[in-house]
Formats: C-alpha cells, structure tokens, sequence
C-alpha cells in the first residue's frame, strides 16, 4: 500500500528559489520566467506566438528529501492571452538514471477561464488515476504535440492485464505495475505545464502568477 503524505506532512509551496524553471518560449527580455514566480502583479511571462506552449518546473533534488507530490495549481493569466486548455504532466523520480527516465505521464488536463483573476485547480493523485487514462509520454513527444496532430496515445500501463491467455504477458505486466507504484512512492521531480490551446488568435499565453502546492517527501520524516 502506498502510504499517504497528508497523514503525516503539510502542505507547502514547492516553488523555491531552488526551482529550475524552463519555457518553451519568450516574447522579450522583459516578460522571462523569471516574471512567474517573482510575486509582483506587475510583471509577467509572456510566450512568443503558437502552440503548444510549456512552462516546466523541475524540482530541486538532494539526500535528505525524496520528490513531490503536487496538489494545488494556481495561476493568474492575462485575460486574452489564456492558455484555455493545458495538459499537466509529472515525471517520476527515478532510483537511478535507468533509460526512461525522461518519460512524462499525463495526470490530468485544466480548464482555465479566459480571465484576469486567480484561478485554482485541485490535481489528482496520479497512483488513483485509472490506468484507462494514464499514459506515459516521452519527453521528445511533447515538444512535436500540437492539437491539429496530436501525437498517438501511449498503451496504458496495465494494458497486458487484458490479455489473460498468456501468463508471460500477465507477469510482466504485474511487475512494471509494482515498478510504477516503487515510482509514485518516491514522488516526482518535475511537472510540466502544456498549453495546448490559448485565448489569444496568434496562440500567445501571458502569465502573471504561478503557485503549486503539495508535499516535499523526506522533510517530514525523522
């Protein structure tokens, strides 16, 4: 059984100083990522025009702490310039450097409201989603997703599970599940935000403010 961090943990804002934080683009220098977590309502990140556009959060890593689990997503847009329809996507932590470890698995999609204010999203746990609409995706595929050709869907995790005439097929698959439960435990080291639609005709998204809240694994523990 997976353990649960709300029993024994707070939740606190997981974007530090020590956050990587990547784009997939800028309109100028004045409107960087930097802009997104600085906490002036003054300044904003602002992308170059098309779609998609990504904003990726790579959290910071170290003996003492383990990955996140993110539970909260904030964000204040410039109304015009909404990223209407954004795909959130965690990356596992990883033991190891074993290959793979660049996949990505959707965890939900969002909404947002073509709005000025602050708006809110509570996100799933990833380990509840039904493998149904789990599917890992390969960082090299996000770059090329596009909603006029998006990229075939991944087989579900457990899709072997189907197949109850070989028990070769059946074993494996029970096994990467434990392996992608090992994973969820661990928590995750980056979320990536990818909007795949904007409010705006030339595919622009401007951002003033950026949270996420949820539980750092390992500060907790004795």
């Amino acid at each position: 059984m997976i353990h649960s961090p709300e029993i024994a943990m707070k939740m606190v804002s997981l974007i530090t100083p020590e956050t990587t934080i990547k784009v997939s683009s800028t309109l100028d220098k004045s409107a960087g990522r930097k802009n997104l977590v600085d906490g002036s309502p003054e300044t904003c990140w602002t992308s170059q025009q098309g779609l998609p556009q990504t904003i990726t959060l790579i959290f910071p890593s170290s003996s003492s702490a383990l990955g996140v689990i993110p539970k909260t997503l904030s964000i204040t847009f410039q109304g015009g310039f909404v990223g209407r329809t954004c795909a959130v996507h965690l990356r596992p932590v990883r033991p190891d450097d074993s290959p793979g470890n660049a996949d990505w698995r959707l965890l939900t999609y969002v909404y947002p409201e073509d709005v000025n204010r602050r708006q809110t999203f509570t996100l799933p746990s990833l380990s509840h989603t039904p493998t149904t609409t789990s599917t890992i995706i390969p960082s090299a595929s996000l770059s090329s997703l596009t909603p006029s050709t998006p990229s075939a869907p991944s087989m579900p995790i457990d899709a072997e599970l189907e197949d109850e005439n070989s028990h070769t097929n059946k074993n494996d698959s029970e096994n990467r599940s434990e392996d992608q439960d090992t994973r969820f435990k661990q928590g995750f080291s980056a979320l990536r935000l990818t909007f795949e639609s904007s409010s705006d005709f030339f595919g622009r998204v401007t951002v003033y403010d950026l949270d996420l809240k949820g539980y750092q694994l390992g500060l907790a523990e004795d």
